[in-house]
């Protein structure tokens, strides 16, 4: 037995240590805090930094994508035939349901592309910066969505790569300044797809839910049916995860019905207005675009991939030098890990190879929707070859590597228009308009639909085809001004031309094409001014 004797004593000794060691450990903490957290102050300057280079980055970027913007003229037949459509819609009485074309009605595309670029010319005027606006506000939306993607999947600097990746892809620097509803299509889908990761972020959150919902439907209006194929790979990505928030995040069922409830109100009013659309929309274009397009767009099967070769560069070859010197990428794979190695970006890009490859149409603007996600697949293996490098050193090699391949991009975009008119070729109008601008022409006559002339001379233009481009049997293509339809037939156009004696009138005959209605007046008629153009023959008849 233990005999304990000054108990009160003890008790005081044993509350002063008790709170010694208390203080001991706190001490320690706080000790530990300040080797492994920086100081409030030297957070604040880190962030600053950051900040102030991510800024510097949006910057750099933006002047690189603008180079040579506005500097090129509108190209045929894709760029003119979009501001043609676009310029339509600001004619007094226009129908901005209606899409028309040369004043035939066009519905090869809903018409968000086309409100979006007459808005443009309605606020900077008639000109290619305004034509061109509505893609720079897609690359603009597709680095955004990007950003805002790989914060939410990974981190601030796989974000920061993934947006100076995406952003100098030679495939997005062209069609950033090329008119076409693509750029526009991509932003729209990236920006839902960075709403999704969003939503997954906040635990399914419904109104970034309704925001993904926005931006799918938009994508719809856009260009219809292209909008599905990356929010399939995104529901594979889902179905795929082990994460049930994943799939709960994105609601795909519930998303796909309401996003063709939203995007169709406009096919349905024209195939109420014009039920003839009906063998338009289902055969020309939907399944037409499976089974072998009525434009002649086909390819090999490996098409999309040998062009992704080309138009995803500088960054794939980054890529492949990465996975082949470390290899754990397929020992990862081979470990069953492959969905945390390919990620949502990989199954999106994988997913979308696969259906523009067995798709019988073939365009090179086709998979500009999938270049996000090469983007961010190409920045997760920067982030992963920093980590293993001289990071000093490993910034400033690819720094200037960058600079020098946006020096070189920048000056063949600069020098590309000048440089096709001395090899004697044209893909604008532009200087053919303003040469007979400046010849004092009232009427010109083309012996081919160059819808961009409309653009650069005026409505009185008239082509002379073997047919006109008549989607709607009934659709006469009358154009007010001229009183008569802007198209006329081999047979028809010098009956055309006897009606408007002493006008100062104009052949621009493409010397590319043989056999056209132009060469024998070209040749056989009375001598008059004639100018060699590009691939062009100008000359004065009346």
């Amino acid at each position: 037995m233990i005999e304990v004797k000054n108990c009160g004593h003890a008790s005081q000794s044993m509350h002063f240590l008790n709170i010694s060691l208390s203080e001991s450990r706190g001490w320690f903490h706080d000790q530990l805090l300040m080797i492994e957290t920086p100081p409030a102050s030297s957070s604040v300057q880190h962030g600053s930094r950051m900040c102030v280079q991510t800024w510097m980055i949006v910057l750099a970027l933006a002047v690189f994508l603008t180079a040579g913007y506005g500097t090129r003229g509108l190209n045929e037949p894709d760029e003119g035939r979009y501001a043609n459509i676009a310029l339509g819609f600001l004619e007094p009485g226009a129908d901005w349901l209606e899409p028309r074309m040369s004043d035939f009605g066009h519905y090869d595309k809903p018409p968000l592309i086309y409100w979006f670029t007459a808005g443009a010319f309605r606020l900077l005027g008639q000109n290619e910066y305004a034509a061109r606006l509505p893609s720079l506000i897609g690359a603009a939306l597709m680095l955004a969505g990007l950003w805002w993607t790989a914060l939410r999947l990974y981190d601030r600097t796989t974000a920061r790569w993934a947006i100076i990746t995406g952003g100098t892809l030679a495939h997005v620097w062209v069609l950033a300044k090329f008119l076409s509803p693509d750029m526009l299509l991509t932003g729209f889908c990236t920006m839902a797809v960075g709403a999704w990761a969003e939503a997954r972020h906040r635990k399914g959150h419904l109104g970034f839910w309704a925001v993904s919902l926005l931006f799918w439907s938009l994508a719809w209006w856009t260009k219809a049916t292209p909008a599905l194929i990356p929010m399939l790979g995104l529901a594979i990505a889902c179905w795929t995860s082990r994460d049930p928030l994943d799939a709960r995040s994105l609601r795909p069922f519930r998303l796909l019905l309401c996003t063709v409830a939203l995007g169709s109100p406009w096919f349905l009013t024209m195939l109420h207005r014009h039920p003839d659309l009906q063998q338009f929309f289902f055969h020309r274009e939907l399944v037409g675009r499976v089974t072998g397009h009525a434009d002649g767009r086909r390819g090999n099967p490996f098409y999309h991939v040998l062009l992704a070769f080309v138009v995803w560069l500088p960054w794939w070859p980054i890529l492949l030098s990465n996975w082949w010197s470390t290899g754990r990428p397929v020992r990862k794979l081979a470990s069953g890990n492959w969905r945390r190695v390919v990620g949502v970006e990989g199954i999106l890009l994988i997913t979308g190879m696969i259906v523009f490859s067995l798709l019988s149409s073939k365009l090179p603007t086709y998979i500009l929707i999938l270049a996000p996600w090469f983007a961010l697949i190409a920045a997760r293996a920067l982030v992963a070859m920093q980590a293993r490098t001289n990071t000093a050193r490993f910034d400033r090699s690819l720094k200037w590597g960058l600079c020098a391949y946006a020096v070189l991009i920048a000056g063949i975009g600069l020098a590309g228009s000048n440089l096709e008119t001395r090899l004697k070729l044209n893909s604008s109008m532009r200087p053919i308009a303003k040469r007979l601008t400046e010849e004092g022409a009232e009427m010109v006559y083309m012996d081919r639909y160059w819808p961009g002339m409309e653009f650069y001379f005026g409505r009185r233009v008239l082509y002379v085809l073997p047919k006109s481009p008549q989607q709607l049997k009934d659709d006469a293509g009358i154009c007010r001004l001229l009183g008569s339809s802007h198209f006329l037939t081999n047979e028809s156009w010098q009956e055309s031309l006897s009606r408007r004696p002493g006008a100062n009138t104009w052949l621009v005959h493409y010397r590319r094409f043989r056999q056209t209605p132009f060469e024998t007046l070209l040749l056989n008629g009375p001598a008059r001014k004639k100018i060699e153009l590009g691939d062009f023959t100008l000359q004065r008849i009346q």
